[in-house]
């Protein structure tokens, strides 16, 4: 371990309570190295060792744990190693009266106090002071549901008091300098367990104690090693249009202007099935904006749970005519696609992940976290909160949300440096699209650096790094990477990638060239050197599934899907009259 890199140190009780373990994990998430330090080892000589083999450490804490400690010191002092810290974390200031002398200790606030939190909804407001720690939810106004916080801290202001992210009770949290140690007081109770299991996005509007201030503190504390993202990526996703002039409230040469004049990207999720019906016109504007507009694979004929289905056969005859029918586009138009899936209605199944893999796809970009049948559900909530959920077999389901969800989520996405995908359909662009454009305008006022890029352009950018010595980690989530190296020296980037199929794995290529990889503990290794003011694109080849036999549906299911497609398209284009009417 190098002893000059920043280090968080647990302080725990004897016997590890739950939320000891939580933060634990939240700790390893971020790939930022800890150790555990009971109130025996504090109190006694070990500490003196522990913290002198470290320069720079930051401790981590709840309130009783912390007042264990203090107990045998000094009233009015701190231990010379508690003070030695770059900064103190405290939560879980229960509403007992260890709790209430510790906060008062701890603040040298004599009236300091632990309120209840009764009216519902409530009001976060995140200082827009502190952008280093609060990132692109400085500034935000978030309206909390009952039970997102459980507290709030009453502190005496003060010249050091600086909040962090307040409430009409009090404090959710604050930072405050006091007989020279700096703490940050979380009024969470506990702390988030981010290996439970998912079955929806994660909202900080309803989970945000526990949650949203302690990512802010580690993303903050130890911004030089844990995992970060270089850059934080955006694309607009609009389901299902054919390429038309119009289609229901979507107007393309209306998205052109807007996507001009607010400097944004879309990639239409385009249905496969409709191939041969696209309009000159409206192809070429994409030929001659691909920067800005882009088409990728939004399921195969588009009926109802097609990419739920279990059985591997059936998913990869769906892929093999989905994809044959983008490469008759590409034919037909000359018009590219990205290789990235979008499924029809969110539903996937755990097989459709592996059979994406096997036929050549870079990532699946989806609203739903979590497979159609609830029994084969394994996505957690760390999953949520990485760069792509890699849960299945090692291949990318990259999130993305709707406008209703709200700024503060994508927000918070951003802090944990996930890309910034809006999903929609031709609705979002009523009135011209002036939800919309509300909406744009919201995202660029954030204090991020927001890359706009269509679909696959931007998973493929989409990654974590961390630095080691000399060298650059790179955390790869899709089957394609692309790094770029700034500098005017020659870098050395080692990329890692969860893979637990090495046996499907042919090779891996950077810059089209084959390059030695290793593997251990089921991680893809490979050492990437990049010249100065160069990139690289790294991709991971597999066995592709032989294509499969042509199979002639029964014209019922034709007719089928033809009618349903129809239907859509009556509904989306004039469906709106018949409710303007009613």
């Amino acid at each position: 371990m190098d002893t000059g890199s920043p280090i968080a140190l647990l302080l725990r009780s004897d016997t590890p309570s739950p939320d000891d373990r939580k933060l634990a994990e939240l700790l390893d998430f971020f790939g930022i190295s800890w150790e555990a330090l009971t109130v025996s080892e504090a109190n006694g000589g070990t500490v003196a060792s522990l913290t002198a083999r470290h320069q720079q450490f930051s401790i981590l804490t709840s309130a009783p744990s912390l007042a264990e400690m203090l107990q045998p010191c000094g009233a009015e002092t701190f231990p010379a190693w508690l003070a030695a810290a770059a900064s103190v974390f405290v939560y879980g200031f229960q509403a007992a009266d260890t709790c209430k002398a510790l906060l008062r200790r701890i603040t040298g606030d004599p009236e300091a106090d632990i309120r209840g939190i009764d009216a519902w909804p409530i009001t976060a407001s995140v200082t827009d002071a502190l952008p280093d720690m609060c990132g692109p939810m400085s500034g935000l106004q978030v309206q909390l549901e009952r039970g997102a916080a459980d507290v709030a801290l009453v502190i005496r202001d003060g010249d050091e008091l600086r909040s962090v992210v307040g409430a009409p009770e009090g404090h959710l949290f604050a930072g405050f300098a006091y007989s020279g140690v700096r703490f940050f007081v979380d009024a969470s109770l506990t702390m988030v367990d981010i290996r439970e299991r998912a079955a929806s996005y994660f909202d900080v509007r309803k989970r945000f104690a526990g949650a949203v201030p302690a990512v802010m503190y580690l993303k903050w504390s130890f911004r030089d090693v844990c995992w970060t993202a270089p850059e934080t990526n955006a694309c607009l996703i609009i389901d299902d249009p054919p390429l038309w002039p119009r289609y229901g409230f979507l107007n393309f040469d209306e998205l052109l202007r807007l996507a001009n004049k607010q400097t944004f990207a879309t990639t239409v999720a385009f249905i496969p099935w409709n191939w041969q019906r696209t309009n000159r016109d409206t192809v070429a504007a994409f030929r001659e904006n691909s920067g800005k507009l882009s088409v990728c694979v939004h399921g195969c004929d588009h009926t109802r749970g097609e990419f739920a289905s279990r059985s591997a056969d059936l998913l990869d005859r769906k892929l093999k005519a989905a994809r044959s029918r983008m490469q008759s586009l590409v034919i037909k138009n000359a018009l590219g696609y990205e290789n990235v899936m979008v499924f029809p209605q969110g539903a996937f199944s755990p097989e459709a992940v592996s059979a994406l893999k096997r036929n050549g796809f870079v990532a699946a970009v989806n609203t739903e976290v979590a497979p159609a049948d609830d029994a084969s559900n394994e996505t957690t909530l760390a999953d949520l909160w990485s760069v792509a959920i890699a849960r299945y077999e090692g291949f990318s389901i990259y999130t993305r949300r709707y406008v209703h969800h709200g700024i503060e989520n994508f927000a918070f996405d951003g802090l944990l440096g996930k890309p910034c995908f809006i999903a929609g359909h031709h609705d979002l662009f009523r009135g011209h699209g002036s939800e919309l454009a509300e909406f744009l305008r919201q995202l660029a006022s954030l204090r991020w650096k927001l890359c706009w890029r269509t679909l696959e352009d931007a998973v493929c950018r989409s990654y974590n790094i961390r630095p080691d010595g000399g060298t650059i980690i790179v955390k790869m989530f899709a089957e394609r990477l692309r790094i770029e190296n700034m500098e005017a020296t020659t870098r050395r980037f080692r990329v890692l990638k969860q893979e637990p199929q090495i046996a499907s794995l042919t090779n891996v290529t950077v810059n089209q060239a084959v390059v030695a990889h290793e593997y251990t503990d089921g991680w893809l290794r490979v050492i990437v050197d990049i010249p100065p003011r160069r990139s690289a694109d790294v991709r991971c080849l597999y066995h592709e599934q032989p294509d499969a036999l042509p199979v002639s549906e029964p014209i019922s299911y034709r007719l089928g899907v033809a009618g349903r497609r129809y239907l859509s398209e009556f509904r989306d284009n004039y469906g709106y009259l018949f409710r303007f009417r009613a």
